[in-house]
């Protein structure tokens, strides 16, 4: 059994103690509320800082072996209050052909930028980001603009990307997404979610998802694939990836979005494409309003016209 855990304080929000990592923690076994979210924000603020700091370091797209990444997190982790953590504290190890296993927690279903591991005694989920060999972490959407046209692709994303996402879709409604920090061997970002359930109707699940992510689905810009628009912290976001096994649902039956695929929309796309400026602008009545403005087309994807 984990010891009985200790309470902490951070700016006010009570964070516990993870004797997985070692370190705090705002996300214990699968509740979800307003709190939890918010601790979490706050966490993600102040670990991304450090993690931010750290990859400036390091030239984007430059290949960057683990024992690099160790020295340079390690040498100042303390001065920038970054968690390093040992994978073998998560039980996680490599076997013989320098694959991660462990022999505690459950892998999951990998998606096409992190392996989960399922901690069946806390309820909750970690999950470990590859920094691949080309120095990118994840993926992302980035879109092309050309005329009338707009396509949106899958692109290898960086530090910055991936950790923006895991605090967008924390902070705009999705699944609570905590930041722990890197792994010890320098090779793996890591995050951590409770534990989420399946959805029960994927279609009506998913509109509901969207909905507590304040999502807009734009319409007429002849996409090829679902997404929506939401504008969380001050920005809208194009988010997709928004397939059967990144929609679940949390432990009250709330359906969620447990990850997906973000991208920046930009002030010039913006104005190039009035569907999408539109989409935008409802996007952010939404948010500030918790009214969805009326759109007689709201439920239909451009992919199914």
């Amino acid at each position: 059994m984990i010891p009985e855990i200790f309470l902490l304080l951070n700016d006010g929000l009570q964070l516990q103690f993870d004797f997985r990592t070692g370190f705090a923690t705002a996300i214990r076994g699968d509740a979800v509320s307003a709190g939890i979210r918010s601790a979490c924000a706050a966490l993600n603020r102040d670990r991304t800082r450090g993690l931010l700091e750290a990859g400036q370091q390091t030239p984007p797209g430059e290949s960057v072996s683990p024992d690099v990444w160790t020295a340079a997190f390690a040498r100042r982790a303390e001065e920038w209050d970054v968690p390093i953590v040992d994978l073998s504290r998560l039980n996680i190890t490599h076997d013989a052909d320098g694959f991660i296993t462990s022999r505690v927690l459950v892998p999951l279903p990998s998606g096409a930028e992190a392996a989960p591991y399922l901690d069946h005694e806390e309820r909750v989920v970690y999950k470990l980001f590859d920094l691949r060999a080309n120095g990118a972490l994840g993926k992302k959407l980035t879109f092309n603009s050309s005329g009338d046209g707009f396509e949106v692709e899958v692109s290898d994303a960086t530090w910055i990307d991936t950790m923006e996402k895991l605090s967008v879709l924390n902070a705009g409604g999705g699944l609570p997404t905590e930041v722990i920090g890197l792994a010890s061997t320098g090779d793996y970002l890591l995050a951590k979610q409770p534990l989420a359930y399946p959805f029960e109707n994927f279609h009506s699940d998913r509109k509901m998802a969207e909905s507590m992510m304040k999502g807009i689905v734009p319409i007429g810009g002849g996409l090829r694939q679902r997404v929506i628009i939401s504008h969380v912290e001050g920005r809208p976001w194009m988010i997709g990836d928004l397939h059967k096994r990144n929609i679940m649902r949390d432990s009250s039956g709330r359906p969620t979005i447990i990850d997906a695929l973000l991208g920046k929309i930009t002030p010039r796309a913006q104005r190039e494409h009035q569907w999408l400026s539109k989409a935008c602008s409802d996007a952010k009545i939404f948010r500030e309003s918790n009214r969805r403005p009326v759109n007689s087309f709201e439920d239909i994807d451009d992919s199914e016209l």
